[in-house]
């Protein structure tokens, strides 16, 4: 397999395209005049030897070895190779290339094989040639740059791919992982739903963005939390049976009102929803205001959205809403004492104060 150091292959400024380089598992991948090459820590093979998992990541004419995970030519083991004739000619788009080939500088260049952006590197994307090209230079938002990138100041930043925030620690203080891009703190990022977002943060409009705060304020223990409810690091889970009991975006997992980790066939701009309304982690939510309250009762207005209601829940109203002969003390069920001793069967609860169990 041949192999070259990396400081030997000229780097090309390309317009399309926030970057040539990027990280792709334990490899990397790069693109030059010569063509698309991948790179680990010994060197770099070029097109006679790239890392592949299946023939369709390697040029045509050329199978991948399984035994070796490399790009070679013919055959081996009776296999399949990448089909086509793809050749370097002159072209004004990718389109006017063979499949295996994008544009640049009016030419065909070779690249590689693909079936979606993921099994390309950072700053290039999956066309519908089932080539990797490079990705956009130009943006608005994250959601227009190539993975592996970001924008900002109207221009995609290729830093690389990641799956936690300790694979972002090499391009410095302040950037962390961001729907699979490293980027820095306050970076504008584009998300689908919560889940492409950074801890504390939810997918608003297409964008990650700081989550409200609880409008009743937060929680310190499951009887601030309704009937059946819990307290989950400050914010409340509301008991549930099913899903037609918890406010908007949310789902009933184990009992529980929790915000949809996967929603699926919603939106992810408020322009996909209803005139008013906004998008949030995937779902359209209704406007509101203090004369067109939320129809959804476990839903609260914030900020004229209406929003779970993830804040403090009164567990009673009435000694009839409380179980086993407790009563409603402050919005809490609780149970008649005498001494710490009595409430050694209620649970969490451990001293008598003022003829109740705390």
């Amino acid at each position: 397999m041949r192999r070259f150091a990396i400081a030997l292959l000229p780097i090309l400024t390309c317009a399309a395209g926030c970057g040539w380089f990027g990280h792709k598992e334990r490899y990397s991948t790069y693109c030059d005049a010569t063509g698309c090459y991948t790179c680990d820590e010994n060197g770099c093979s070029g097109s006679g030897g790239t890392y592949c998992n299946t023939s369709q990541n390697c040029q045509f004419g050329q199978t991948c070895d399984q035994q070796v995970h490399q790009c070679v030519n013919g055959t081996p083991d009776g296999g399949t190779p990448n089909g086509g004739t793809g050749s370097g000619g002159a072209c004004t788009t990718n389109n006017d290339c063979a499949q295996g080939y994008f544009c640049y500088s009016s030419q065909c260049m070779p690249s590689w094989g693909c079936t979606s952006s993921t099994d390309c590197g950072a700053g290039m994307t999956c066309d519908s040639r089932h080539t990797c090209v490079p990705g956009s230079s130009t943006c608005t938002t994250s959601a227009d740059c190539a993975q592996g990138c970001y924008c900002a100041n109207g221009t995609c930043n290729e830093t690389g791919l990641c799956r936690t925030d300790g694979d972002c620690t090499s391009y410095g203080a302040g950037y962390t992982c961001q729907n699979g891009t490293c980027a820095p703190a306050g970076a504008s990022t584009s998300c689908t739903n919560n889940a492409g977002c950074p801890s504390g943060q939810v997918c608003d409009n297409g964008q990650c963005a700081t989550a409200p705060s609880n409008p009743t304020g937060n929680c310190t223990a499951d009887n601030q939390c309704g009937q059946g409810g819990v307290c989950a690091n400050g914010t409340c889970e509301k008991g549930c049976s099913s899903d037609t009991q918890c406010g908007t975006g949310q789902t009933c997992t184990s009992g529980h009102c929790v915000t949809n980790p996967s929603p699926t066939g919603g939106c992810i701009h408020d322009s996909e929803c209803a005139a008013g309304q906004s998008c949030e982690n995937g779902t359209c939510h209704a406007a509101c205001s203090a004369t067109s309250p939320c129809a959804n009762a476990s839903d609260v207005c914030v900020a004229g959205v209406c929003q779970p209601n993830t804040g403090r829940i009164p567990q009673c109203q009435a000694n009839a809403d409380c179980a086993g002969g407790q009563e409603c003390v402050n919005a809490v069920c609780r149970s008649h004492c005498f001494s710490n001793a009595d409430c050694a069967a209620c649970s969490g609860q451990t001293s008598c104060s003022m003829g109740y169990c705390q």
